[in-house]
């Protein structure tokens, strides 16, 4: 799959920054980037790779090759045909299944680099292998790309990337009272009455209990196509209890059915009843939290600014980056006004998040800048408090 070897950013040097990538970056580019010069300065693409740090300019002849062990920028300038004379810039960092943390990390900063040289006006987006946008297709002829073995060699000793072990959630609830929880890796914390969900890096599996009713069957549907998309495209398997289905012997497999001492089998393990798994009316409800990032010299932390839906979007502030967490998904809100510092440190703040509040680390995370939010992220907020300003607009 193509997220598995991606970093993860909870254990990454980009973590906090005034890290040895942005020391490594600012050195390399120490009298500012020469490649920035001319930058969207007129229609047309323009395609970067990260090398030992630095960007370097992509042969035109390439355009549309790309190695799985790098990552690149790629900078779209436009103009619509109702204002022809006003230049419109997309930037896209394309991160390789095989690339490392350390070049992640610098497309990450430099993306953050090029934009504010071209004023802060750009939407940035990021692309992984094998599951790049509609958008960054369309910049090539076909709409195809080509995949090439191998890399650049990366200039920094990074953080040893670990495959994450496989893990378990449940889906239990009704209607609009709906929990994600993640549970042991076990048969044993499964019950018929729920739906649960089983992440690897290669599959995902969304299994059905036999008495699970049909709004955690939705909703976990809903999660396993987040979750996903968010892998760079890792297929979903839908398993029926019960039912004699492909995929089930693998599901199985990552499930201990049996309970052994010295090798030797003692007991087997089986899925709860749907009454021993609890009622659905006893769940108890996440309540949605909404977080604000803050940066103090290499130190990032997080302040907890409102909790509950709807929460007035006059607690959005301009000048800072705000983390909104539904319960089944993660949303990033940069202000115009964030400084460099917090721009950089949103995806870091997201995965510190996650941790310290012990969410499940596969939760689906979207990052989006004032001024360009989709309508779905604008409904989850209510209407300005009296006195109060709206920051963000359609």
């Amino acid at each position: 799959m193509i997220k598995d070897r991606l970093p993860d950013w909870k254990d990454t040097n980009l973590a906090l920054f005034g890290s040895d990538i942005e020391k490594k970056c600012k050195a390399a580019a120490a009298e500012g980037e020469p490649q920035w010069r001319g930058a969207g300065e007129r229609v047309g693409l323009q395609v970067w790779r990260i090398e030992q740090f630095r960007v370097k300019s992509w042969p035109k002849s390439k355009y549309g090759k790309f190695h799985v062990g790098d990552s690149y920028i790629v900078l779209n300038t436009y103009t619509k045909p109702e204002n022809p004379d006003k230049l419109l810039w997309d930037i896209h960092f394309w991160i390789g299944s095989e690339s490392t943390q350390d070049e992640y990390g610098t497309a990450a900063y430099k993306t953050v680099e090029l934009d504010d040289k071209l004023g802060g006006h750009p939407v940035q987006h990021r692309e992984v292998e094998a599951a790049e946008t509609e958008k960054f297709l369309s910049y090539f002829p076909g709409r195809r790309l080509q995949y090439l073995s191998g890399g650049v060699a990366t200039g920094f000793t990074h953080v040893e990337e670990e495959k994450r072990a496989p893990q378990l959630f449940e889906v239990k609830g009704k209607a609009a009272n709906l929990r994600l929880k993640q549970v042991k890796l076990s048969r044993e914390a499964m019950n018929s009455g729920d739906v649960y969900i089983l992440v690897t890096h290669e599959a995902i599996w969304q299994w059905n209990g036999g008495e699970s009713n049909a709004h955690e069957r939705a909703k976990a549907a809903e999660v396993c196509a987040l979750i996903g998309s968010e892998q760079g495209g890792t297929k979903v398997t839908v398993l029926q209890e019960g039912a004699a289905q492909a995929g089930a012997e693998a599901f199985w497999a990552l499930l201990p059915g049996e309970r052994k001492v010295m090798g030797v089998k003692v007991s087997s393990i089986k899925v709860k009843s749907a009454e021993k798994g609890g009622g659905d009316e006893k769940v108890e409800k996440f309540t949605p939290q909404l977080m604000r990032l803050r940066c103090s010299g290499e130190s990032v932390s997080i302040v907890k600014v409102g909790s509950g839906e709807k929460p007035s979007i006059s607690k959005l502030d301009s000048g800072d980056v705000f983390l909104y967490d539904t319960g089944f998904r993660v949303w990033l809100w940069v202000g115009k006004g964030a400084d460099r510092q917090e721009r950089i440190s949103a995806f870091p703040f997201a995965q510190k998040y996650l941790k310290d509040y012990r969410r499940p680390s596969v939760l689906p995370i979207t990052r989006v800048n004032e001024g360009k939010e989709p309508r779905e992220c604008l409904e989850l907020f209510g209407p300005a408090a009296k006195g109060g300003c709206a920051c963000v607009v359609l």
